[in-house]
């Protein structure tokens, strides 16, 4: 397996709805509803993605909605994306016209 390989991403795809955890040792990209536990080296929550659940992961770029917990490195938020509850991070980009409540809070 070449180094291009191993970073392909799993994508779940808009129309796919999924209840339960997951564990990947890549990338996850989300585009369409989540509802639990996600653990992965990086998570990408697209323009139509609905995650609701508790993340880990090194890298979060959320373009559509997430609720929950999350705990990342590297926190990117989109201009129409949607957080709601609690992000732990290292560090944040957040562009205007997201709209987040709850709490970022800064891990060094």
């Amino acid at each position: 397996m070449s180094i291009l390989d191993s970073h392909k991403p799993s994508v779940i795809s808009e129309g796919f709805s999924l209840t339960g955890d997951i564990v990947s040792n890549g990338i996850l990209h989300i585009e369409g509803k989540i509802n639990g536990k996600i653990k992965a080296d990086s998570i990408n929550i697209g323009p139509s993605g609905q995650v609701d659940g508790d993340l880990d992961c090194e890298t979060l770029h959320i373009k559509g909605v997430f609720s929950g917990s999350a705990v990342c490195g590297e926190l990117v938020v989109a201009d129409k994306a949607s957080v709601r509850g609690s992000v732990t991070y290292r560090s944040v980009t957040i562009s205007r016209g997201a709209v987040i409540q709850g709490e970022l809070l800064c891990k060094r």
